[in-house]
Formats: structure tokens, sequence, C-alpha cells
């Protein structure tokens, strides 16, 4: 009876399996890779030199300034100035609007309060205190997944000038580290520049190395993603627990609390080192997620996504495909090439590549077994028998799927990867 019953088991666990990798498979987009190579184990086990340092600090610095020099959206917090001219800042506000082609309403235009600007506007230093969407325009998100008046979202504990308020006083325009845009006001807590300054950059710092990291604080979820920094309050463990800071708001005013976070592989002393493997091991920890147009679904569209893999070794790229196109170090720009030229370059391009066509952006993990190039992205629709489907979620795929109504392979424009300008 022992063994019977031990074969039954066995029998209904392959069968058990056998349900659950065909209900994947019928759930799973049609351009969805789900084999080996949807592992990091596939690519870690043939990644040449994996572990060497492709960027050590002094480069990752020089690679920053290099893109703060060529993105006009990001900024040095560092050495951002006290004061901003009228005339600056209503160009600056009216490039948002003008960049997105926002079609609003003339009563949303006017709580941009541009009538009130007038000479010298003195700069204000604020922390956010949760995750806070940045908008277009100063208004809430409408609850469409893909609302064109969101641009992004940033992460607890990032600092952010505050230039402009609107007429209603419950959103500012404020300059991130890589975006500017009007900003809920209660997703802030105000502060000296002295303080600030310790959050625009924290001597000593945790890195979220997972895709999420959550912790609860007076009764609500504090959510940080990928790539984001938490001061540390002390550097050392205390039984095996980092000691934090993380601010809060009290009446509009910065405070902080300490919080103890656990010692485990969800946070990390510091940036990763910049290498190959951990560009495949940071791209995986995406996998399945949802897609979240401009930061919503507390999740990454394509940009922000290859945006976060990056920041978790150091490396701020600008936030949005086209932008990273412009700003990053060239690889390859195709211009008249075959089919088999795009892929031989394509072959050529280093693991953590990023890929541009129109509008996406997708990282390369490497070539397969039979050579074909594979990519990790944050997808949100393909086209299929004439139609746009809709997939929604972080996979991994080759580039033949139809974005449009070509191939992937054929739309490509550039790619682009960190170079090193220390040598």
């Amino acid at each position: 009876m022992k063994v019977i019953f031990l074969q039954l088991n066995i029998f209904f666990a392959v069968a058990a399996a056998v349900f659950v990798i065909f209900m994947s498979s019928a759930h799973a987009a049609p351009i969805e890779i789900l084999d080996e190579r949807a592992a990091p184990y596939y690519w870690l086990r043939r990644t040449a030199d994996g572990n060497k340092i492709l960027l050590d600090d002094a480069a990752i610095k020089k690679f920053n300034r290099f893109i703060l020099e060529r993105d006009n959206y990001s900024a040095d917090l560092k050495n951002y100035p006290r004061k901003i001219s009228a005339a600056d800042l209503t160009a600056r506000i009216n490039q948002l609007t003008n960049d997105v082609h926002a079609d609003a309403a003339p009563e949303l235009m006017a709580k941009r309060n541009l009538d009130a600007l007038t000479g010298d506007v003195e700069i204000r230093f604020a922390v956010t205190v949760e995750r806070a969407n940045v908008r277009i325009l100063p208004t809430p998100h409408d609850g469409d997944r893909y609302d064109g008046l969101q641009a992004t979202a940033l992460d607890p504990a990032e600092a952010v000038a505050v230039l402009w308020e609107s007429s209603d006083g419950a959103y500012v325009f404020a300059q991130a580290r890589n975006y500017f845009g009007w900003i809920a006001k209660d997703s802030l807590a105000f502060t000296d520049r002295k303080t600030w300054l310790n959050y625009v950059h924290p001597k000593n710092f945790l890195v979220v190395t997972d895709n999420k990291f959550s912790l609860e604080l007076n009764g609500r979820q504090v959510l940080f993603q990928m790539g984001a920094k938490i001061p540390l309050a002390r550097t050392e463990l205390k039984d095996n627990f980092w000691t934090t800071r993380i601010p809060v708001s009290v009446n509009g005013t910065l405070h902080e609390i300490l919080v103890e976070l656990p010692s485990d592989e969800s946070l990390n002393c510091g940036f990763l080192d910049c290498t190959a493997n951990n560009f495949i091991r940071q791209s995986f920890k995406f996998l399945g997620d949802v897609y979240g147009w401009g930061g919503l679904d507390n999740s990454v569209d394509c940009s922000s996504y290859v945006g976060d893999v990056y920041r978790s070794m150091g490396l701020e790229i600008p936030r949005d495909a086209n932008r990273q196109e412009g700003a990053m170090p060239i690889f390859a720009v195709f211009n008249n090439v075959t089919r088999e030229e795009r892929l031989d370059i394509v072959r050529r391009s280093p693991v953590g590549a990023l890929l541009f066509k129109r509008g996406h952006v997708m990282l390369k993990l490497g070539d397969d077994d039979s050579g074909t190039p594979i990519i990790i992205h944050a997808a949100s629709s393909y086209i299929s028998g004439g139609q746009k489907i809709y997939v929604r979620k972080i996979l991994v795929s080759d580039l033949n799927y139809v974005g449009n109504v070509n191939p992937t392979i054929d739309d490509l424009t550039g790619i682009a990867f960190a170079r090193d300008f220390t040598k």
C-alpha cells in the first residue's frame, strides 16, 4: 500500500506539473519565450567573464556626467541654482506640455499658474515621502492605464527641487534627478538645503536590488523599486539588521524615522558592481511583472525598467526611451542595412546593451544556442493577424515579433551601452 500510495503521489505531482505548464503556455503571449532561455541561469553560464567589472566607480561617475550634459530633463541637483527666472521657468513648464502634445482643457492649463510668474523664483527643497507620480499637468491620475498625463513615478526618499506651485496649491512643479513635472504636494516633505543634500547624495545608503521592496510605516505601505537609495543611519549591521532613515512629513515638514531593515538579498549596502552577470540577474527580477505606463500600477514601463536595472549599479540614464537613445553612448546606428547586417550588429552588441526602436527600448541578454539574439523588455502590445494584442508584462522574446507593422529587428534604430570614458 505504501508503494502504491507513493506511486499515486508521483503520478499526481507529474500531472499537476504538466497542467501548470499547459496553463502557463495557454495564457502566455505568443511572442514570449518560456523555455530555458527565460531563466537567468541559461545566460549566466554562457557569459564569458561575467563577473568582470565593466565600469568602476570613477568610470560610472564620468558616464553619469556625460548623461547630464546631454539630457536636458536630467539635473545635477547637488549644484542646482537657488533661483530661476520667470522666463526660464515658464519655458520649462511649457516644454513639458509641448513634448507630450498635451491636449488639455483650458481650465487645467490655467492651473499651471503661469500668469503669476514674475521676476526670479526662489527654489525650495523637498523629499518624497511616498511613491509619487510625476504629472505633465497638475491633475491626478484619471484611472486610465495609459493616462497621457502620467510622466513617471519617484521612489520615497528622493530629493526634488521645488520650482513653482499650481494655482490651487495642491501640486508643485519640481525637478527630480532625471525628470521634471507636477507632483502632489502631499507626497513631499520640505526641508532646508543642507538636510536636502543628504538625500541628493547620501554618503551611506542601501540600494534596493529586488524588483520591489516594501515596508510598513505608521500603518501604510511604503514602496521602493529597484535602484532606489535608502539612507543609512549607521553603517554597521546590528543583529543582522540595517538601521535606516526613512523620511516622513509632519505638517509638510521633513522628519525622519529610524527603521531597521533586514540584511537580505532585497537590499545591498551601496550599488552593485557593474558586470554582465548583474545586468542579467537584475533584469530577470522583474520577469512577469505587469507593464506600468509611466510607473502606474506600481510597476515599470519599458524605459523605467531598463533605467532601474542600470541604476542598481549606479548608472543614471534618462527616463524616456527616446531620450535614452539620444543621450547614451552609441554602439550602433541602423541606416540602410540589410536584415542579416542588422542581426550581425545585434550579435556583436554586449550583454546589457539597450536596443531601441521608435517608442520602445529592450535589454539584450545574449545569443542563444542557434545564434538568435534574445532580449528582455517591458512589452505593452504586439501585432498578430493585423490586430493589436495587449500583453502588458515583462517578458523574454526574440526580435522577430511585430510591434507595429514590421518585425522588430527591421525597426531597430540604434543600440547604446554604458561606455567607460576613463579609457
